[in-house]
This record gives structure tokens, sequence and C-alpha cells, in this order.
């Protein structure tokens, strides 16, 4: 006669590999990007070109009748222009691809600066336009991946992290360290009653 053994289920342990988000291993792996949505494009481009607009056209007003002066409108226009097809492609490429990511901003950014440097700096050199266009986009791709990337990673959201992953009482806020309000309980623990907390 057999005997029957039971075996208790095996409790899966916490992840530790990366246990805490972090910027750099967010940029590195792309982390921090909110979930892709249809966007309209028409829409933001729209509500990007009138703010341009009326910006423009408000500030040339202003600068007329206070200094009775002008500006180059040829340097706003080429700033609006400049972020209404970034935006218009960015939003494009999202819906298409379905997928928020850098590479929608890097396509963007690089379609407006092919746009805006070809025809509105005709005067500038090939080689200067080239150089332009790459660095600058380059650059604000890295940034924007930079800044999803630290979004997803605070100490709030850090110690929420580690409160689903493992099952044990978190360590007490250090007294210097302020990247979150300190809960008053603690400090009457730690000072006591009395000192101008509370009354004894």
């Amino acid at each position: 006669m057999s005997e029957r053994v039971e075996v208790a289920e095996a409790v899966p342990l916490p992840e530790a590999a990366n246990k805490y988000p972090n910027p750099l291993a967010n940029f590195s792996r792309g982390i921090g990007y909110p979930e892709w949505h249809p966007i309209d494009t028409r829409k933001q481009v729209s509500q990007l070109f009138k703010f341009g607009f009326y910006t423009t056209v408000g500030s040339y007003a202003f600068l007329y009748l206070w200094k009775r002066a002008t500006f180059k409108i040829e340097i706003p226009a080429s700033a609006v222009a400049f972020f209404c097809i970034a935006k218009g492609v960015q939003s494009s490429l999202a819906n298409l691809r379905e997928k928020n990511d850098c590479w929608d901003t890097f396509w963007g950014l690089a379609a407006a600066n092919t746009i805006v440097l070809s025809a509105g700096f005709r005067s500038m050199p090939a080689k200067s336009k080239v150089i332009t266009g790459v660095l600058g986009t380059s650059l604000a791709t890295v940034i924007d991946r930079a800044y999803w990337a630290q979004s997803t990673s605070s100490p709030a959201k850090d110690v929420k992290y580690e409160l689903g992953q493992i099952n044990k009482d978190l360590p007490k806020q250090s007294f210097w360290d302020v990247w979150s309000r300190r809960p008053i309980t603690q400090t009457v623990e730690e000072l006591g009653v009395g000192r101008g907390i509370f009354k004894p």
C-alpha cells in the first residue's frame, strides 16, 4: 500500500536582478515610455500650430506697438514649422507602429530638421546643415529617452516596487533623506514627547 505524500506548493522567490528601478537600467532597456494609445495627430499638430501662430503674432504686434520695432518673422515661423512637423511625424509613426519609444522621436526630429534646414536656411552650407541636423536630432533623442527613463524611477516608486517584491518591513527613513516627506510619527518616536512637538 503506497503512502500518499503531499508536497507543499513552491512559493516563487522575488526577482533579484535589477531589484530597484533606476534611470541607467531604464535608459539601456528603453523602459519608461507610456503605453501606446491611438493619438489624434491632426488635433495635436493644430493645437501646436495655433499656439505658435498666436504667440508669434502677439509678440510681433506688442513689440511694434511698444517700440515701433519689428523682428524677422522667418525665425519664429521656422520654429513653429519645426515643432509641427516633428510632432506630426512622431505621432503618425507611433500610430503606425502602435508603440511609444525613442524611434518615434528620432524620425520626427530627423524629418523636421531635414525640411526646415533645407527650406528655411538656404544660405547655410550643406555640410553645416548635415552636422546641425545629425547632432540636434541625436541629442534631442537621447534627452527624450533619458526623460522617460528617469520618470519611472523615484524614491517613492522604488519603495512601492520593493513592497511588491519582498515580504518584509522597509528600513526607516533616515533624517537626511529628503526625497520624500518624513512622517511626523517617526520624528516623534525618535525624539520623544516634548521639545516643542507635543505637550508632555
